[in-house]
């Protein structure tokens, strides 16, 4: 008995070392664990990151505003240009014709319209002139009416004179008091008295139809002057056709222009998409220009709806960006967009229509990069180019 029981004492000091040493190895894991949750903790306290972002920027589209052929390309893909720099001429032959088609028009119209006026003036000023001279014998016949009427009424008073003193020697003459010679001659006198009366009616009656004859000619050169200003109108008619002439000619300047097609700003050459010779329409899509100069791109970051409780504008930004490893960034927080990416999509979640499935959402987060950091600047200085991936930290202290 007592020589079995002498070597099992030794193997249970081993396995009790062994258990010893796992539990202090255990012990400094948990310890180890508990230091990286402590330190990782103390590093993301006051800061919310996120691995969904990229850069953006402005894309500006290149597209001719005339139909046309392309005769000379001057750019290649990639290649920096200065807003206003030639990109692409279009053969601008027919432009040319059709803008020398306008300026003839435009100065056949102009010359019509001068000579417009001048017959105008002359003639409303010739009809003034015969209205005048009418008026003027209007004036005249009135004269001779008043005179036509006064000698109707002298002679019709010596006519009443005649008739009485023939009626007086009438009675005479059948009582035989006076003679027959003063008979006769009072009927005499009757006869040249009823004459003249009929005479100076008869001039009165002219006189005042050669006034109303002339009275109807002053009314018809009224009417020559109004037709003759009629030529004014026409001439402003013809005015107008210049001024909308001078438009053409404008469009046909404007599309003799277009026939360069023309940087819309500082930027790189992307996507060009034309060759010598193509035929291309107005809007079509020629090429990019993609502007990455500092303060033109920005990064937008899809953060998850419940890390921006306490994210606002304007706090301070650290990004790193995937092309350039060991380089970090530094910007701000811009504006945070009024909804959900979802909200946006091409097919926006119906949750009314029974199959909810509650997610996540991600809000886009505009940042903006500082252009005054040293990491944008000096001849080696990273490009942020679009579509870049990056991870922001923002930092909510």
């Amino acid at each position: 008995m007592t020589t079995e029981s002498v070597p099992s004492r030794p193997a249970r000091n081993g396995n009790g070392r062994r258990l010893r040493v796992k539990k202090r190895f255990l012990l400094a894991l948990l310890l180890l664990a508990a230091a990286v949750a402590g330190g990782y903790y103390l590093h993301t306290r006051g800061k919310v990151a996120t691995d969904n972002a990229q850069v953006d920027g402005h894309i500006h589209m290149v597209t001719p505003r005339v139909t046309g052929y392309v005769t000379e390309v001057l750019v290649d893909d990639n290649q920096p240009v200065k807003a206003g720099q030639p990109l692409v001429r279009l053969d601008p032959v027919e432009f040319e014709v059709a803008l020398a088609q306008e300026r003839a028009a435009l100065a056949a119209l102009r010359q019509g319209v001068p000579l417009e006026r001048d017959q105008t003036r002359f003639k409303v000023s010739g009809a003034e002139a015969s209205r005048d001279s009418a008026a003027q014998s209007v004036l005249q016949a009135a004269q001779a009416e008043r005179a036509a009427a006064r000698e109707a009424e002298s002679a019709a008073s010596v006519l009443r004179q005649a008739e009485l003193d023939f009626t007086r020697i009438s009675a005479l003459a059948r009582t035989q008091v006076v003679a027959q010679a003063e008979l006769d001659a009072a009927r005499t006198a009757l006869d040249t008295a009823q004459a003249a009366a009929a005479a100076a009616q008869a001039r009165l009656d002219a006189a005042r139809k050669g006034r109303a004859a002339l009275a109807r000619q002053v009314a018809g050169r009224e009417s020559d002057i109004g037709l003759a200003a009629t030529g004014a109108v026409s001439a402003e008619i013809k005015a107008s056709q210049v001024e909308a002439q001078e438009a053409r000619v404008r469009q046909a300047e404007l599309d003799l222009e277009h026939c360069t097609v023309l940087a819309p700003a500082d930027g790189y050459v992307s996507r060009k998409a034309v060759e010598p010779g193509r035929l291309v329409s107005r809007g079509q899509s020629l090429m990019a220009v993609v502007p990455l100069a500092p303060g033109e791109v920005w990064v937008t970051a899809n953060y998850k709806e419940t890390q921006l409780t306490r994210v606002r504008p304007g706090q301070r930004v650290t990004f790193t960006v995937d092309a350039y490893p060991g380089v970090e960034f530094a910007g701000r927080v811009d504006s945070i967009q009024s909804g959900t990416g979802a909200v946006f999509s091409l097919f926006p979640p119906e949750n009314a229509s029974g199959n909810f499935v509650k997610v996540v959402q991600r809000v886009p987060v505009k940042i903006v990069p500082d252009p005054d950091q040293a990491a944008l600047k000096g001849p080696d200085a990273p490009v942020l180019r679009l579509g870049m991936s990056v991870i922001p930290t923002i930092h909510l202290d």
